[in-house]
């Protein structure tokens, strides 16, 4: 399970292990998957993101975060 660390408009950051992201028109989701259901675990209002960074594992145990894009509503598609 991947480590998400949420850099918040108001300087705070806030971290969370979840299986999944995924937003909406006005929510970013990180999910667990419970009872065959995709279940919240964290939403914040993407007009309070300001980053979104995942954990990565080095091979010799060591960590580092990588910024990541905010995944694309469902349903919106972008144009080329």
């Amino acid at each position: 399970m991947a480590f998400y660390r949420i850099r918040m408009t108001n300087g705070s950051t806030r971290t969370q292990q979840a299986l999944r992201v995924r937003t909406d028109a006005h929510s970013l989701y990180l999910e667990n998957r419970s009872a065959g259901a995709w279940r919240p675990v964290l939403d914040v209002r993407l007009d309070e993101v300001e980053q979104l960074q995942r954990r990565f594992t080095e091979n010799n145990g060591s960590w580092v975060w990588i910024s990541e894009a905010l995944p694309a509503p469902a349903g919106v598609h972008a144009r080329p």
